[in-house]
Protein backbone atom coordinates (compact mmCIF):
# COMPACT_ATOMS: atom_id res chain seq x y z
CA UNK A 1 0.00 0.00 0.00
CA UNK A 2 1.46 3.43 -0.94
CA UNK A 3 2.65 5.49 2.04
CA UNK A 4 0.04 8.23 1.55
CA UNK A 5 -2.83 5.78 1.37
CA UNK A 6 -1.51 3.83 4.36
CA UNK A 7 -1.34 7.03 6.41
CA UNK A 8 -4.90 8.00 5.42
CA UNK A 9 -6.11 4.53 6.37
CA UNK A 10 -4.40 4.86 9.75
CA UNK A 11 -5.96 8.27 10.39
CA UNK A 12 -9.38 7.02 9.36
CA UNK A 13 -9.17 4.12 11.82
CA UNK A 14 -8.03 6.42 14.60
CA UNK A 15 -10.98 8.71 13.93
CA UNK A 16 -13.41 5.76 14.08
CA UNK A 17 -11.87 4.59 17.37
CA UNK A 18 -12.02 8.11 18.84
CA UNK A 19 -15.66 8.59 17.79
CA UNK A 20 -16.67 5.16 19.10
CA UNK A 21 -14.92 5.71 22.44
CA UNK A 22 -16.46 9.16 22.83
CA UNK A 23 -19.95 7.89 22.04
CA UNK A 24 -19.75 4.87 24.35
CA UNK A 25 -18.22 6.74 27.28
CA UNK A 26 -20.99 9.33 26.99
CA UNK A 27 -23.74 6.72 26.79
CA UNK A 28 -22.53 4.08 29.25
CA UNK A 29 -19.94 5.70 31.51
CA UNK A 30 -16.33 4.69 32.04
CA UNK A 31 -16.97 1.57 34.15
CA UNK A 32 -19.40 -0.02 31.69
CA UNK A 33 -17.27 0.38 28.55
CA UNK A 34 -14.77 -2.23 27.40
CA UNK A 35 -12.05 -1.96 24.78
CA UNK A 36 -13.71 -4.82 22.90
CA UNK A 37 -16.98 -2.85 22.77
CA UNK A 38 -15.09 0.16 21.41
CA UNK A 39 -13.38 -2.04 18.81
CA UNK A 40 -16.72 -3.49 17.72
CA UNK A 41 -18.29 -0.04 17.53
CA UNK A 42 -15.37 1.26 15.46
CA UNK A 43 -15.38 -1.88 13.27
CA UNK A 44 -11.74 -2.68 13.93
CA UNK A 45 -9.89 -5.54 15.61
CA UNK A 46 -9.23 -5.25 19.34
CA UNK A 47 -5.51 -5.32 18.62
CA UNK A 48 -5.92 -2.28 16.38
CA UNK A 49 -7.35 -0.29 19.28
CA UNK A 50 -4.23 -0.99 21.34
CA UNK A 51 -2.05 0.55 18.64
CA UNK A 52 -3.60 3.90 19.50
CA UNK A 53 -4.19 3.52 23.24
CA UNK A 54 -2.81 0.82 25.55
CA UNK A 55 -5.72 0.81 28.02
CA UNK A 56 -9.32 1.88 28.43
CA UNK A 57 -8.10 4.67 30.69
CA UNK A 58 -5.90 5.98 27.88
CA UNK A 59 -8.88 5.95 25.54
CA UNK A 60 -10.79 8.08 28.05
CA UNK A 61 -7.79 10.40 28.33
CA UNK A 62 -7.63 10.69 24.54
CA UNK A 63 -11.28 11.73 24.31
CA UNK A 64 -11.27 13.96 27.40
CA UNK A 65 -8.07 15.77 26.42
CA UNK A 66 -9.65 16.88 23.16
CA UNK A 67 -12.77 18.11 24.93
CA UNK A 68 -10.69 19.93 27.53
CA UNK A 69 -8.67 21.58 24.77
CA UNK A 70 -11.84 22.85 23.10
CA UNK A 71 -13.29 24.19 26.36
CA UNK A 72 -10.06 25.91 27.35
CA UNK A 73 -9.96 27.56 23.94
CA UNK A 74 -13.54 28.77 24.48
CA UNK A 75 -12.55 30.23 27.86
CA UNK A 76 -9.59 32.07 26.32
CA UNK A 77 -11.81 33.53 23.60
CA UNK A 78 -14.31 34.78 26.22
CA UNK A 79 -11.68 36.77 28.13
CA UNK A 80 -12.50 40.38 29.03
CA UNK A 81 -9.20 42.14 29.84
CA UNK A 82 -11.03 44.96 31.62
CA UNK A 83 -12.60 42.61 34.20
CA UNK A 84 -11.05 41.91 37.63
CA UNK A 85 -8.55 39.06 37.81
CA UNK A 86 -10.87 36.68 39.68
CA UNK A 87 -13.65 37.19 37.14
CA UNK A 88 -11.23 36.64 34.25
CA UNK A 89 -9.90 33.39 35.69
CA UNK A 90 -13.40 32.15 36.49
CA UNK A 91 -14.48 32.96 32.93
CA UNK A 92 -11.44 31.08 31.63
CA UNK A 93 -12.28 27.83 33.42
CA UNK A 94 -16.10 27.92 33.32
CA UNK A 95 -16.47 26.11 29.95
CA UNK A 96 -14.13 23.41 31.27
CA UNK A 97 -16.12 23.04 34.48
CA UNK A 98 -19.44 22.87 32.62
CA UNK A 99 -18.12 20.17 30.28
CA UNK A 100 -16.96 18.16 33.26
CA UNK A 101 -20.52 17.98 34.62
CA UNK A 102 -21.80 16.13 31.53
CA UNK A 103 -20.79 12.83 33.12
CA UNK A 104 -19.46 12.80 36.68
CA UNK A 105 -18.19 9.23 36.42
CA UNK A 106 -16.04 10.02 33.38
CA UNK A 107 -14.84 13.27 34.92
CA UNK A 108 -13.74 11.57 38.12
CA UNK A 109 -11.91 8.84 36.17
CA UNK A 110 -10.22 11.48 34.00
CA UNK A 111 -9.03 13.51 36.98
CA UNK A 112 -7.74 10.36 38.69
CA UNK A 113 -5.76 9.27 35.63
CA UNK A 114 -4.52 12.79 34.97
CA UNK A 115 -3.19 13.33 38.48
CA UNK A 116 -2.23 9.81 39.55
CA UNK A 117 -1.88 7.73 36.37
CA UNK A 118 1.25 5.94 35.25
CA UNK A 119 4.16 8.16 34.33
CA UNK A 120 5.01 8.28 30.65
CA UNK A 121 1.57 7.32 29.30
CA UNK A 122 1.08 9.20 26.07
CA UNK A 123 -2.33 10.73 26.72
CA UNK A 124 -1.60 11.45 30.37
CA UNK A 125 1.48 13.42 29.34
CA UNK A 126 -0.65 15.21 26.74
CA UNK A 127 -3.24 16.08 29.40
CA UNK A 128 -0.63 17.32 31.86
CA UNK A 129 0.86 19.53 29.16
CA UNK A 130 -2.59 20.88 28.33
CA UNK A 131 -3.34 21.81 31.94
CA UNK A 132 0.19 23.17 32.30
CA UNK A 133 -0.64 25.62 29.52
CA UNK A 134 -3.86 26.52 31.35
CA UNK A 135 -1.86 27.17 34.51
CA UNK A 136 0.50 29.44 32.58
CA UNK A 137 -2.51 31.27 31.15
CA UNK A 138 -3.80 31.86 34.68
CA UNK A 139 -0.41 33.26 35.63
CA UNK A 140 -0.42 35.59 32.62
CA UNK A 141 -3.88 36.88 33.59
CA UNK A 142 -2.66 37.58 37.13
CA UNK A 143 0.37 39.51 35.89
CA UNK A 144 -1.72 41.47 33.40
CA UNK A 145 -4.33 42.40 35.98
CA UNK A 146 -1.66 43.44 38.49
CA UNK A 147 -0.07 45.77 35.95
CA UNK A 148 -3.43 47.21 34.90
CA UNK A 149 -4.38 47.91 38.52
CA UNK A 150 -1.12 49.78 39.13
CA UNK A 151 -1.61 51.77 35.94
CA UNK A 152 -5.10 52.85 37.00
CA UNK A 153 -3.78 53.84 40.44
CA UNK A 154 -0.87 55.71 38.83
CA UNK A 155 1.49 53.72 41.02
CA UNK A 156 5.26 53.76 40.39
CA UNK A 157 6.40 51.37 37.68
CA UNK A 158 7.36 47.94 38.96
CA UNK A 159 7.51 44.47 37.53
CA UNK A 160 4.60 42.22 38.39
CA UNK A 161 5.36 39.61 41.08
CA UNK A 162 6.09 36.11 39.86
CA UNK A 163 2.63 34.47 39.50
CA UNK A 164 3.95 30.88 39.57
CA UNK A 165 2.92 30.06 43.16
CA UNK A 166 -0.50 31.66 42.79
CA UNK A 167 -1.21 29.93 39.47
CA UNK A 168 -0.21 26.58 40.98
CA UNK A 169 -2.64 27.19 43.84
CA UNK A 170 -5.40 28.13 41.40
CA UNK A 171 -4.76 25.01 39.33
CA UNK A 172 -4.71 22.71 42.37
CA UNK A 173 -7.96 24.21 43.61
CA UNK A 174 -9.56 23.72 40.19
CA UNK A 175 -8.65 20.03 40.00
CA UNK A 176 -9.77 19.37 43.57
CA UNK A 177 -13.09 21.19 43.14
CA UNK A 178 -13.92 19.41 39.88
CA UNK A 179 -13.14 16.00 41.36
CA UNK A 180 -15.00 16.76 44.60
CA UNK A 181 -18.12 17.88 42.74
CA UNK A 182 -18.04 14.77 40.53
CA UNK A 183 -17.54 12.45 43.53
CA UNK A 184 -20.29 13.96 45.68
CA UNK A 185 -22.79 15.16 43.09
CA UNK A 186 -22.60 18.82 44.06
CA UNK A 187 -24.49 21.27 41.87
CA UNK A 188 -22.64 23.19 39.18
CA UNK A 189 -23.78 26.54 40.57
CA UNK A 190 -22.42 25.63 44.00
CA UNK A 191 -19.15 24.50 42.44
CA UNK A 192 -18.68 27.76 40.53
CA UNK A 193 -19.64 29.85 43.56
CA UNK A 194 -17.07 28.08 45.73
CA UNK A 195 -14.40 28.38 43.03
CA UNK A 196 -15.05 32.11 42.76
CA UNK A 197 -14.60 32.50 46.52
CA UNK A 198 -11.46 30.36 46.61
CA UNK A 199 -9.96 32.12 43.59
CA UNK A 200 -10.62 35.51 45.19
CA UNK A 201 -8.56 34.55 48.25
CA UNK A 202 -5.63 33.46 46.07
CA UNK A 203 -5.86 36.51 43.79
CA UNK A 204 -5.95 38.90 46.75
CA UNK A 205 -2.86 37.25 48.14
CA UNK A 206 -1.07 37.68 44.84
CA UNK A 207 -2.17 41.29 44.42
CA UNK A 208 -0.95 42.31 47.89
CA UNK A 209 2.02 44.64 47.46
CA UNK A 210 4.86 42.76 49.20
CA UNK A 211 6.67 46.02 50.02
CA UNK A 212 3.65 47.52 51.73
CA UNK A 213 2.94 44.25 53.50
CA UNK A 214 6.47 44.10 54.84
CA UNK A 215 6.39 47.70 56.07
CA UNK A 216 3.08 47.06 57.83
CA UNK A 217 4.55 44.06 59.63
CA UNK A 218 7.58 46.05 60.79
CA UNK A 219 5.40 48.88 62.12
CA UNK A 220 3.29 46.47 64.14
CA UNK A 221 6.46 45.13 65.78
Amino acid sequence: MPAGRRERNKEEKQTRIFDAAERLFDELGFANVTTQRIADEADVAAGTVFRYAATKAELLMMVSNERSRERIRAGVEADDPSAPATARILSLITPLVLAGRDNDENTLAYQRELLFGDQGERYREEGLALFGELRERMGALLSDSWERARAVAAAPEAAAPDPAAASRALSAMLHFAIADAAAHGRSTSELLTDLAADFEVIVRGYETDPTTSGQSGQEEK
